[in-house]
């Protein structure tokens, strides 16, 4: 079992996670079904802060009771309903009224072997005025196998929630998270996803929920490689007056790889104000984006915008570079660098050097 966690850990620290827990308050390491580790430091129990496995804090905590299935829908589809049915492996987190919790949670999931389920049901609550920055790292390292993972998040009353969601699979791997935040007035929602290596499935449609003057900012950088098929948006509701959100996705795609780009933005109230960015760049003749923005507005005063492109690296741009000394392969990889670099300076200084480590791999992985 040592050596089994020791590779393990190896794994996905290359992906940036902190599953030792140097730098986290908090590890979560489920490997296929089971928790490898829980481990949760002294100071921020003293604070309140509440980390336990999921199957545990239904039993025992009234607020996990309560909050259960109040973003999202156990009858969602078939992934939730699993979820529903499994209820004991995840994690639930709850952070009091007023504690800024400086150090990140870190939650891994492993998938080590072939044929495995892992199912997943992570619940985080953040009371009035809190703030936690939630760092999960999924991967596979076996052929064909099924990752569910099923987030619900609740965001107190001007409470901010970072969360930062990296993927690393494997050709057999199919992964269908499953995502929904509800961030009360004047909360704050701060996300950033990446798949980085190849996949055979990947389906998602995060959904949020914005009451009055909430605001989120959600950013995506898919990469697809070999055959992969990824198929992921982000669902914002403009539940509240004055509520704000942007979606920001880019997408490198080469080989045979599919990706589609989804989003949609639905007004609700007065006042809400929303964005959506979608960005594509075929890195190869034989590799296919689709960008579907979707605009809603069901109320008077909603101003909701979009924007998309999707194309390839111009010759000139490569000429460019290339006349500067580089090599066709480093030419790509800068203009693939350059053009994932979004938003994440919005994020705590703690993870940032792991999200230009998240750069460098998208820049390696589109350009060889």
């Amino acid at each position: 079992m040592g050596t089994s966690r020791a590779r393990s850990t190896k794994i996905l620290e290359r992906l940036g996670a902190d599953a030792s827990g140097k730098r986290a308050g908090v590890v979560y390491l489920q490997v296929d079904y089971d928790v490898a580790k829980l481990a949760v430091k002294r100071e921020l129990e003293r604070k309140g802060v509440v980390v336990m496995q999921i199957g545990d804090a239904i039993k025992k905590l009234g607020t996990a009771r309560e909050r259960l299935w109040r973003a999202l829908s156990p009858a969602q589809d078939e992934f939730t309903e699993l979820a529903a049915e499994r209820e004991t492996r995840g994690v639930f987190v709850y952070v009091p009224d007023g504690v800024r919790v400086k150090l990140p949670i870190q939650a891994c999931f492993l998938v080590s072997r072939e044929e495995v389920e892992q199912i997943a049901h992570n619940v985080i609550v953040l009371g009035e005025g809190a703030e936690l920055t939630v760092n999960t790292t999924c991967a596979a390292i076996a052929g064909e196998s099924l990752h569910v993972g099923v987030t619900e998040a609740y965001v107190g009353k001007r409470a901010r929630l970072n969360f930062v969601m990296i993927h690393g699979w494997v050709e057999g791997a199919e992964a269908r998270p499953r995502t929904g935040v509800l961030v009360e007035e004047g909360g704050e929602f701060v996300a950033h996803y990446a798949n980085l290596r190849p996949v055979r499935l990947l389906q998602a449609m995060p959904k949020i929920l914005l009451e009055k003057k909430a605001s989120s900012y959600y950013s995506s950088v898919l990469v697809g490689r070999r055959a992969s098929e990824i198929d992921v948006g982000v669902e914002v509701e403009f539940l509240g007056e004055k509520s704000r959100g942007e979606v920001v996705s880019r997408s490198v795609a080469r080989d045979s790889s599919k990706i589609v780009m989804r989003g949609t933005l639905r007004g609700r109230a007065a006042g809400a104000r929303g964005h959506l960015e979608c960005r594509g760049l075929q890195l190869s003749g034989e590799a296919r984006i689709t960008a579907i923005p979707v605009l809603e507005s069901l109320t008077p005063g909603s101003s909701l915008t979009h924007e998309a492109a999707i194309g390839r690296i111009s010759e000139e741009e490569l000429s460019y570079l290339m006349s500067r000394g580089f090599t066709e392969e480093e030419a790509i990889s800068l203009v693939v660098r350059g053009f994932v670099d979004i938003g994440w300076d919005r994020l705590p200084p703690s993870l940032r050097p792991q999200l230009k480590g998240v750069i460098d791999l998208v820049a390696k992985m589109a350009s060889g």
